[in-house]
């Protein structure tokens, strides 16, 4: 079985893989932290749609996504309403999200998902 690596850093990560028909997407944060958490979101969430499609899938085949908040009680709402407006409401995938402490005082958001390759 193979493996295909995107985007890789070496000695650190690759921001997506394949390997057995699933798309992998490492957490994506956004690289514009004096945003406030919709516009990091709507970021994130074109930069998930770039590697979706380099791996040869597309956000109506996600399968599950986990979402980090740096405030999920002050910001959930804000961060729902974007994700509502990107994702295809005839496919939706399971999610979590949680509140986390991140690597970044200004990262308010970060996004990390499995999707399956589009036949």
């Amino acid at each position: 079985m193979s493996i295909q690596r995107f985007q890789a850093l070496p000695g650190r990560l690759s921001h997506a893989l394949v390997h057995n028909g699933i798309v992998y997407i490492t957490g994506q944060v956004p690289r514009d932290v004096t945003r406030d958490v919709a516009g990091q979101t709507a970021e994130v969430l074109a930069r998930v749609d770039e590697l979706l499609a380099e791996a040869g899938s597309d956000k109506s085949h996600i399968l599950f996504a986990q979402i980090w908040l740096k405030h999920v009680v002050k910001d959930f709402d804000a961060m729902n309403s974007v994700w509502k407006e990107w994702i295809p409401h005839d496919a939706l995938p399971a999610r979590a999200t949680v509140e986390a402490n991140l690597a970044n005082e200004g990262i308010l958001v970060e996004i990390s998902l499995q999707a399956a390759v589009k036949a």
